[in-house]
């Protein structure tokens, strides 16, 4: 799958900011692959550079092979809000020029270049996981004897869980391949276990847990005000949830200081010649490009996630209780059916008015809400009170 961690820039433990090239595209090739992996802006540099129509040969593969493409739309994703905001306040200080018109077209080059980047970078995940089998996902059956089956399972969740572990277990399935996963934390902390994660829980990563969250989204700021030797414990997969959560509350708190019109991109602001002093150019400048910043983790982050996610599926499929496991879970559902007939009987009471003659499934809204009206009749009918 994807990286799932950042290259970092630390050498004995020394961090430098250095001055990136003036044109680091003309290096030779060997060169250049050495310094974009340690330089985020000499990357950035370059991915601009191919964005407005620098080419050459063996650029595409180095910047956009299968181990660098995930940076190299990184680095495109700060160059896009790099332009935009030096376009915004060269039309702030000095207003519509020849200056600002190239920043305006290196801006929709670099953004064409980007959504390309992001649609080489689908189109090889959707090939990945339809070769191992994952996908295409699996429509929602329309057989109502499938789907009353289905929901009883999930109504009777601790027996359900409980049958799965006893029927897996007596045809061999290890015992903690057995146990039923409940969270992504949980899901995440069993890929960790059987090795199909490498991301050690060292001290930095328990510390990182362990804070509060006013001190966590200092340290995520502080992340995101660099662009070398960044906070590589934020990518931990178990810190990864709580940085994407974390980072949305920021955005929304910086939002109106930073001007812009969106949380989901670097909004635009009118960029009318207003008399600002140049204090408040400064402070302007300074939060949207923080701002942008922000929404360039979270691109990461949710990067990661995607990523992170993919691993554990094409794992567990690869695993050899994978099958053994889902032939347990039919089995369960079974046995359930058997024990409570009664209560098979009422979900396919309940789906009958949305049968059609030939015995299918049409169900006009949402088959989530109305599975959850089903089981809060059935908690009233029998006392219960269950949160699914």
């Amino acid at each position: 799958m994807a990286e799932l961690r950042r290259v970092s820039s630390a050498v004995g433990g020394l961090r430098a900011v250095r001055t990136p090239h003036a044109q680091p595209w003309q290096l030779p090739l060997c060169e250049l692959s050495d310094l974009i992996n340690v330089s985020f802006l000499d990357l950035a540099h370059v991915v601009t550079a191919h964005a407005c129509g620098l080419r050459r040969a063996g650029l595409d593969d180095l910047l956009f092979g299968p181990d660098r493409v995930l940076r190299s739309m990184d680095a495109l994703v700060y160059a896009s809000h790099a332009r935009q905001i030096r376009r915004e306040m060269r039309v702030l200080t000095v207003g519509g020029d020849k200056q600002v018109a190239v920043l305006a077209e290196q801006e929709r080059q670099i953004r064409q270049r980007l959504a390309e980047t992001r649609r080489l970078v689908k189109r090889r995940r959707v090939a990945e996981l339809t070769e191992a089998g994952v996908l295409p996902y699996a429509l929602p059956t329309d057989d109502p004897r499938q789907v009353a089956r289905g929901w009883l399972g999930r109504y009777l969740s601790e027996e359900m869980e409980a049958l799965v572990h006893d029927i897996a277990a007596a045809g061999g399935v290890p015992a903690a391949a057995c146990t039923p996963i409940r969270s992504i934390h949980e899901r995440i902390a069993k890929g960790l276990d059987n090795g199909w994660l490498t991301a050690p829980v060292n001290n930095a990563v328990r510390r990182l847990l362990g804070l509060e969250d006013r001190s966590f989204r200092r340290r995520l700021i502080a992340d995101a005000g660099r662009h070398d030797g960044r906070d590589d414990a934020l990518c931990h997969p178990l810190v990864l949830n709580r940085w994407r959560d974390q980072l949305h509350a920021v955005i929304a708190d910086l939002a109106p200081s930073a001007q812009s019109s969106s949380l989901t991109h670097l909004g635009s602001f009118p960029t009318t010649r207003e008399q600002r002093s140049a204090v408040q150019l400064r402070q302007l400048h300074g939060r949207r490009r923080l701002f942008a910043a922000l929404l360039q983790r979270r691109e990461e982050c949710t990067t990661l996630i995607t990523a992170l996610n993919d691993t554990l599926s094409l794992a567990e499929r690869r695993d050899p209780s994978y099958a053994q496991l889902k032939q347990a879970a039919d089995r369960a559902y079974d046995e359930l059916v058997r024990r409570h007939p009664g209560l098979y009987q009422h979900f396919r009471t309940a789906l009958a008015p949305f049968e059609t003659p030939q015995g299918r499934l049409v169900l006009p809204g949402s088959r989530s809400d109305l599975r959850c009206r089903i089981f809060a009749d059935l908690d009233r009918t029998h006392g219960r009170s269950s949160v699914r």
